[in-house]
């Protein structure tokens, strides 16, 4: 990856990753404070019921602090992850943004390991037909085809009949 293709933010989509941050922290939490009941009965149940809370803290206070440590270590890369995909989305409504305000728009071309590369294809050739049609209308049909129907990812009307 060249230097001036690096992602410069992580978090680019409050809505979609803060979404999905929100979701991990709660399961999260809930994964914790369903263990530690469960520890505190095991415990009350195995041992002392007066030491409960020494016994806790001396037998599983490493594994809770390892727990801590790595939950933002997950979400982090959770936010890396979704970048890849939340990032083509945003630099894509930025460009069809661009193009329904008639604003020249460059090729769509997303970075390596982001999802969605079919998307900036068909894009690519939408955007071309809108920028290259300045006629009247039905004169887009004159276009020739740019390569959009090759997408592995189509499907066609007898496929979506057959659902």
């Amino acid at each position: 990856m060249t230097q001036e293709n690096l992602r410069q933010k992580n978090y680019v989509d409050r809505v979609v990753q803060g979404t999905l941050l929100l979701h991990i922290v709660g399961h999260w939490l809930l994964f914790v404070l369903t263990a530690g009941i469960f520890l505190f009965f095991v415990e009350m149940m195995s041992g002392d019921p007066l030491n409960v809370w020494e016994s806790l803290k001396h037998r599983h206070g490493p594994t809770l602090f390892v727990a801590a440590i790595l939950g933002p270590l997950f979400l982090y890369d959770l936010c890396k992850l979704s970048n890849r995909f939340a990032g083509p989305m945003v630099r894509l409504r930025r460009s069809m943004q661009a193009l329904a305000e008639g604003r020249e728009v460059t090729p769509l071309q997303f970075r390596e390991g982001d999802f969605w590369k079919d998307l900036a294809t068909s894009f690519n050739c939408i955007a071309e037909r809108v920028q290259s049609t300045n006629g009247p209308p039905g004169s887009a049909e004159t276009l020739e085809p740019c390569g959009c129907d090759e997408s592995p990812l189509q499907v066609s009307p007898l496929e979506l009949s057959a659902r």
